[in-house]
């Protein structure tokens, strides 16, 4: 589990996670129980499979998610240990100096 997000990474999840559609992706993806095929995503049906692409790859290049390809195939699973230390370093950059 990453103690310290790079600068880098932090603004990354900040970007992926301030899209609306970006956020409801990576929520589906939290919430589904194991990897989840990305032909199985709800928000695929609205728009067309290279938007989603490009969204998926924003979430993967910040860390919020890992794919693993199978051929053609794609499974996305959440990076919980990335989101936590997200959280704990907002947490920390916004707590008022003691």
């Amino acid at each position: 589990m990453p103690s310290h997000l790079p600068d880098w990474q932090f603004a990354a999840i900040a970007r992926a996670l301030s899209d609306p559609r970006r956020y409801g992706i990576v929520s589906e993806i939290a919430s589904a129980t194991g990897a989840l095929p990305c032909c199985a995503l709800k928000a695929a049906e609205a728009v067309s499979a290279a938007t989603i692409s490009h969204h998926i790859k924003s979430l993967e290049a910040a860390g919020l998610i890992e794919v693993v390809r199978e051929g053609k195939f794609a499974r996305m699973s959440f990076r919980r240990d990335t989101l936590d230390a997200y959280l704990r370093q907002l947490s920390d950059a916004l707590r008022p100096p003691a």
